[in-house]
């Protein structure tokens, strides 16, 4: 049994690791991630794991966000210290919580947990997308105020075909043609934006479903993203993204 541990706070991590050789010797902890970002790296270097064993708060987001992207079909035990969202996170399909410090008996039990729901059935996919809305009270941007001439502009986010990084500069451009270098960052604006209309395709693209004109196989089981207007750089989404991707602009 192939276990993840995702968890930021080294002493926590090294608990579970000790505990696992204890409880369930059979396991073998094959990586350890401290961060959102840290964890797309990894999912884009490693085949899934048997088991993840996942704290909520990591050090730069939610942990809901990283399985947001990387679309994993991975069962889930949650390890926190609140309350609160460990309660959540069990009422949307996750195999069990653990709160901290995480007792070895409890632990125990929530690996028969896994191993009774494996044999029995597989285990729907939490909606992550709901987690974080709930857990960060979140609302969607709704508008940026853009930049022409020496006038600002209001513009909806409907109104929003892509946005793209390039040289450390953030630019968006509308679906009329009309490109706007903005002060935010791609990451700001994937955390900003409604993710049922944007998508993070790569480091330097963040487009719209409506911007999405049609997709072409790539190399090594990557595809290529045709947009509207024109962009003079490749859309590459990767082989890791490419599942959540069609996903997404079929949904």
């Amino acid at each position: 049994m192939n276990v993840l541990i995702i968890e930021d706070e080294g002493p926590a991590a090294r608990r579970l690791i000790k505990l696992l050789s204890e409880v369930a010797p059979e396991a073998k902890v094959v990586g350890q991630i401290a961060s959102v970002r840290a964890g797309e790296k990894w999912f884009e270097e490693n085949p899934e794991p048997d088991l993840i064993l996942s704290d909520i708060q990591l050090s730069d987001d939610l942990s809901f966000a990283l399985f947001r992207k990387v679309q994993l079909n991975t069962p889930l035990i949650f390890t926190t210290a609140y309350d609160e969202y460990a309660i959540r996170a069990f009422e949307h399909n996750s195999i069990d919580y653990l709160l901290k410090p995480v007792a070895a008996e409890k632990l125990r039990d929530s690996l028969q947990k896994f191993k009774d729901r494996v044999v029995a059935s597989a285990t729907p996919a939490p909606d992550f997308d709901a987690l974080l809305r709930s857990l960060k009270g979140k609302t969607y941007r709704q508008r940026f105020l853009v930049s022409s001439g020496y006038h600002l502009l209001p513009l909806a986010c409907e109104e929003v075909a892509y946005c793209f990084a390039d040289s450390g500069r953030t630019y968006l451009i509308s679906r009329q043609g009309k490109n706007y270098q903005i002060s935010d960052s791609l990451d700001q604006l994937e955390d900003e934006l409604d993710p049922r209309l944007f998508f993070r395709a790569n480091r330097q693209f963040l487009l719209s479903a409506e911007a999405v004109q049609k997709v072409e196989p790539w190399s090594h089981q990557k595809l290529k993203v045709i947009v509207s207007p024109n962009s003079d750089k490749d859309l590459i989404v990767s082989k890791l993204r490419a599942t959540a991707f069609k996903a997404w602009l079929g949904h």
